[in-house]
């Protein structure tokens, strides 16, 4: 052990397992999307459920699928929470400027 660095000693061997299947990007997205409101994409609904999401990723072409269970997930590891989300504290540019 001696003549061996400290930060090589303690080093995480590599590990077995499947690479993940979102990149961070995509993920970012999801949590982009997650504090919109859904009416902006034309839903009929008043708060994101992880179906609706879901669905919208896949529409635009964020992801080529999701299940709405990985979408709760994601949502609970960042601790995002859409039915609390205050959609009016960040209207739409479009809104601010008076454009549609």
């Amino acid at each position: 052990m001696r003549g061996i660095e400290i930060t090589e000693r303690i080093k995480d061997a590599e590990r077995s397992g499947a690479p993940a299947k979102f990149k961070r990007e995509q993920i970012l997205k999801l949590f982009k999307l997650a504090c919109d409101d859904p009416k902006n994409y034309e839903r009929p609904i008043s708060h994101w459920t992880g179906r609706e999401l879901a669905e919208e990723l896949v529409k635009q072409g964020i992801v080529e699928s999701i299940s709405p269970r990985q979408v709760g997930r994601l949502w609970e590891e960042a601790d995002i929470k859409p039915h609390q989300s205050g959609y009016w504290l960040n209207p739409p540019l479009t809104q601010i400027l008076g454009k549609k």
